[in-house]
């Protein structure tokens, strides 16, 4: 009877294992990169700052080499005029350019990201994740008009699609995620970007530092506008 037990044990983990989907082993995440000339980005644990407003960048998967329908998502801050009527293309992917269609007039201010898409896909990044970087770089936001640009089929590893969305200056405060399918239309298997593999647009200047020779310099002058006024009070 034990024997009996521990086969339908075994014969029930066998089949819950069947029901892991080739996604969920082949891939768990997406990442976003910076790509020349567009200044080095590097994960900062939540999301990854992007200092150009028109950046060259790139996705990968984690674990590298999956191949599949990559679909760029832009979030635009919601407080933005124009925010839902911008118009502009992804290009470098093997659909090229990809024009970026507004996923829905209304914006989204709430629940998960790929259920606002209509679809579900792992990990699943809910609006906390992104509206809290937003609100430091632009404190009116409340969440983002959604657009989609469909690249068609790719493949994210050493050789992934260097993209770009041409002439169009990404607002302060926006961010850009990417879902790939592994499947097929009829049984899709979307693989998302992980929270730290996001990129946000923040184009500041960096806060200059007087330099050495600049400090030296000014340093010098000072001096001698002193000694200057020293000499002369002696002369009178």
């Amino acid at each position: 009877m034990r024997k009996m037990i521990k086969i339908s044990g075994l014969a029930l983990l066998i089949a819950a294992l069947a029901t892991i989907t080739t996604a969920q082993l082949r891939a768990d995440a997406l990442h976003g990169v910076c790509v020349s000339p567009t200044p080095a980005c590097s994960d900062n644990g939540t999301v990854t700052p992007v200092a150009s407003s028109s950046p060259n960048y790139s996705f990968i998967s984690s674990p590298s080499g999956d191949t599949g329908n990559l679909e760029i998502i832009t979030l635009i801050p919601d407080n933005l005029a124009n925010a839902s009527s911008e118009s502009f293309s992804v290009s470098g992917g093997s659909t090229s350019p990809a024009s970026a269609s507004l996923v829905n007039p209304i914006d989204w201010n709430s629940g998960k990201l790929d259920a606002f898409l209509g679809i579900s896909a792992n990990p699943a990044n809910p609006i906390g994740a992104f509206l809290s970087t937003t609100q430091a770089l632009d404190a009116g936001a409340t969440g983002y008009f959604v657009y989609m640009a469909d690249l068609g089929t790719n493949t994210l590893g050493a050789s992934s699609p260097v993209l770009n969305d041409g002439s169009f200056d990404l607002p302060k405060g926006s961010a850009i995620v990417a879902f790939l399918n592994t499947g097929t239309t009829n049984s899709p298997d979307w693989v998302a970007t992980a929270p730290s593999g996001q990129l946000s647009i923040d184009p500041t200047p960096p806060s200059t530092v007087p330099e050495p020779a600049s400090m030296l310099l000014l340093g010098s002058g000072l001096l001698a506008i002193g000694f200057l006024i020293r000499r002369r009070s002696h002369l009178v």
